[in-house]
């Protein structure tokens, strides 16, 4: 494979500003030749730097039920790769992130959320450790933020996108090691969460890491792209694991497993605070039609969430100094953010109602796409009595749980489990609007076993 090619087209896929298709192409992932057999929808989507991926390969019901029954393999590979290098990687990645990383050992992996300056969710990712002085980063939008966090840091560090050098694919569900072991010829049920190691893999030396995004046991693939070889892996791990039941993954299935094991995920359930507060409705726009937007009635800080208000509150690490630190401090002595992290049950009766009224000849609120429709930015007001209690995120029809979920951002008085408030559906642009009943719950909806140590 001509990897300065590669390196070209990527860049080129990133320069935003250019003209689509013309001056900006897209690309398929390092596994699209395998993936391409078995993507039934034909339907090809993309989110970052040109990368495409399939958006539905058998039924996506199906391949949601697998993560919670068997396995899946699925594909991260746009993900943002940014290897950072010099004396002071440590140093630096530890001001970077609201979580220390001065004891991070090599082999470990850190997820590492990181805020701006008044201590809002800026990016949130995962950290490799190399050596005390080369560490990976993994997130969207990672080469710009942590090069605007240097610019106040000013420390010993070289930055490098390397997002087309690797792959990102991930095998999870309850017979992910078996089929790692199977595939690899070598034992992982002693691997901790959270850790990585180098095996050869088709003949080429591959990280292998222990993580879990769906909340469940699982393993990501980093292979170099530079092989040739990232196709042969994914239909590698397709074929061994077909004899224990998996399935590949396609978008449109993937987010589901953030909102059932209650992991919040960026656009989603809230806006990365790494652009001027003047230019949201610009990024905005990537996410949602002009009609949409138009009907935005809320500001923007509405979104801006601190990293405890996502329900991370775990990973701030107060005793060292890193950007945003003191905005966190102020939260802190406060007694916390006013709003809680939480899920919420839809009502299965108004639910059934609500698609009730598309079959009958009268203006009806919008039908909720299933399971949540495309990656878009919509966010609904949650009430209690008639006034506003906090926002629903993440909405999608889980298979699993069998019911309309969503995470939730409410008022920490009506954040109790139990309790009874109402979604405020629709409002998109110039439809009616309705009431759901929803029922506050904890998360995560499906237990996490990401963190099991007994994994077979």
């Amino acid at each position: 494979m001509d990897h300065a090619a590669l390196r070209e087209t990527y860049r080129k896929a990133n320069e935003y500003r250019r003209t689509p298709f013309l001056e900006r192409p897209y690309f398929g992932s390092p596994g699209a030749p395998a993936q391409a057999a078995n993507n039934a929808s034909n339907i090809w989507g993309h989110i970052n730097g040109g990368f495409l991926f399939a958006y539905e390969y058998t039924r996506w019901w199906k391949e949601s039920q697998a993560l919670r029954n068997t396995a899946i393999v699925g594909d991260w590979s746009w993900l943002n790769k940014v290897m950072v290098r010099g004396p002071d990687a440590q140093k630096f990645l530890s001001f970077a992130s609201v979580k220390s990383l001065e004891k991070q050992a090599v082999g470990q992996v850190v997820y590492t959320p990181m805020t701006s300056e008044h201590g809002k969710v800026a990016i949130e990712g995962l950290t490799l450790k190399f050596s005390d002085e080369e560490f990976m980063f993994t997130q969207s939008g990672a080469m710009a933020w942590l090069t605007k966090v240097n610019s106040v840091a000013n420390m010993r560090i070289e930055l490098e996108d390397v997002t087309p050098d690797y792959t990102c694919f991930a095998l999870q569900g309850p017979k992910s090691t078996e089929i790692l072991e199977a595939l690899t010829g070598q034992p992982f049920a002693d691997m901790r969460f959270s850790r990585w190691r180098k095996v050869p893999i088709l003949g080429v030396e591959t990280i292998v890491q222990r993580q879990g995004v769906t909340g469940e046991i699982g393993y990501e693939f980093l292979m170099p792209t530079s092989s040739g070889k990232g196709h042969e892996l994914w239909a590698a791990i397709r074929d061994v694991g077909r004899d224990f039941g998996i399935r590949e993954l396609g978008f449109k299935a993937q987010l589901v497993g953030h909102t059932e094991t209650g992991i919040a995920t960026v656009v989603r359930d809230y806006l990365p605070d790494r652009f001027p507060r003047e230019s949201w409705r610009k990024f905005a726009r990537l996410w949602m039609s002009a009609e949409e937007l138009a009907a935005v009635d809320w500001e923007v800080s509405e979104h801006l969430c601190s990293p405890t208000e996502l329900g991370w509150k775990h990973t701030i690490s107060l005793d060292h100094e890193f950007y945003g630190r003191e905005a966190l401090v102020r939260e802190a002595d406060a007694g916390g953010p006013p709003r809680a992290f939480v899920g919420l049950i839809w009502n299965s009766d108004d639910m059934a109602e609500l698609y009730a009224r598309q079959f009958r000849d009268e203006p009806a609120p919008p039908p909720p796409d299933l399971p949540y429709g495309q990656f878009r930015l919509s966010y609904q007001k949650v009430t209690s009595d008639g006034k506003l209690a906090g926002w629903a995120t993440g909405a999608t029809y889980s298979p699993n749980v069998r019911r309309m979920i969503s995470m939730a951002r409410i008022d920490k008085h009506q954040a109790a489990p139990g309790t009874e408030l109402s979604v405020r559906w629709g409002g998109f642009s110039d439809e009616p609007l309705c009431e759901i009943r929803a029922t506050v719950t904890n998360l995560p909806f499906i237990k996490q076993h990401r963190k099991d140590e007994k994994v077979k």
